[in-house]
């Protein structure tokens, strides 16, 4: 028994003295760190190796088709053409953004201010500070800013998790500038934010949680996101309205 208690105190101590470390730590920014030659060096490699691979034409058509600008190229197959488009070009900003700061690749830098050009020239064409691929966007954002809401576990409004896929875009927005430090992709994501609160704030809580009951993705994780870039609190109150409350002690 003395044995186990003395045991115990020292598990008490050691994780004491751990927590008081941990609250300490700080993290190097991915920028501020190289990977040397190993497997790891390798697995980064063949990363950027496929992200250069990816045609930005093709990534960038449901953009601009939705934007009502000429496309350059015929965009991706499967989920691309078939209701989720546009979203694979969001996480391709991401891609982008995380790789470059990894490594420092001008080549990544220069693929990722194209893509940042041809989305602003598609919001910009939308006028309203909205961007996105979902197909017949317009439409159907004009029918939930009204209130028509007809939501199933991956359909709203007959339309594929919407919100899922707009979610990339401002992920991808936001890491273009946490990341790689683009104020242009801040400033396209600010006015993203405005469009989404000008839009949707005058919802009802009720309209609001039947909307989510479809796939949303992390909307609330990026609403949160632009409430700290921004300061502004109207992001914190989307955040609360895109958390699902049937799934919350709250």
């Amino acid at each position: 028994m003395r044995f186990l208690g003395a045991l115990s105190l020292s598990l008490l101590l050691s994780f004491s003295a751990y927590a008081q470390t941990a609250n300490k730590l700080d993290y190097f920014p991915i920028d501020q760190v190289r990977l040397l030659d190993s497997p790891f060096k390798h697995a980064q490699q063949k990363n950027v190796e496929y992200i250069l691979q990816m045609d930005v034409d093709r990534l960038l058509a449901p953009f601009l088709a939705e934007a009502g600008l000429p496309t350059k190229a015929e965009r991706y197959g499967n989920w691309e053409n078939t209701g989720l488009d546009g979203h694979i070009g969001g996480h391709y900003l991401s891609a982008l953004s995380l790789a470059y700061a990894a490594t420092g690749d001008a080549r990544l830098s220069a693929r990722l201010d194209d893509m940042l050009d041809q989305m602003q020239a598609a919001q910009l064409a939308h006028g309203n500070g909205y961007l996105g691929g979902v197909p017949n966007g317009d439409a159907l954002w004009t029918e939930l800013r009204d209130g028509k809401i007809d939501a199933g576990l991956f359909a709203l409004n007959g339309y594929w998790v919407p919100w899922y896929n707009l979610h990339k875009t401002y992920a991808g927005l936001r890491d273009a500038y946490e990341y790689a430090g683009r104020e242009q992709a801040k400033a396209m994501l600010l006015a993203l934010g405005e469009w989404t609160w000008t839009t949707f704030g005058e919802l009802t809580p009720a309209q609001f949680e039947t909307m989510l009951t479809t796939e949303y993705g992390g909307m609330n994780e990026v609403m949160i996101d632009l409430a700290e870039i921004s300061g502004d609190d109207r992001y914190v109150e989307l955040a609360r309205r895109f958390s699902h409350k049937k799934y919350s002690s709250r």
